[in-house]
């Protein structure tokens, strides 16, 4: 969550989060309990998810990429002997 607002920290950024996905609180409900706007927590949910498809689609590629390392290990052991 790179760009918070001016009174929200990591944590408190977080805590709304998991209110409104583990609790599936209402935005307007989560907004209220933590005294920020309802585009606030909205912004919030979203980068949470944006961040969380970069991470699953960078845990793809280096899995691909760890299989990938791995053949060629097993090629470059087989030429050695």
């Amino acid at each position: 969550m790179s760009h918070l607002g001016k009174n929200i920290t990591p944590k408190m950024a977080q805590r709304i989060v998991e209110e409104v996905r583990t609790n599936n609180y209402l935005l307007s409900d989560v907004a209220k309990k933590f005294g920020v706007s309802n585009k606030m927590v909205y912004q919030l949910v979203r980068q949470s998810e944006q961040q969380g498809s970069r991470a699953n689609s960078l845990k793809a590629e280096i899995d691909k990429v760890t299989q990938q390392l791995n053949l060629l290990m097993r090629e470059l052991k087989l030429l050695q002997h």
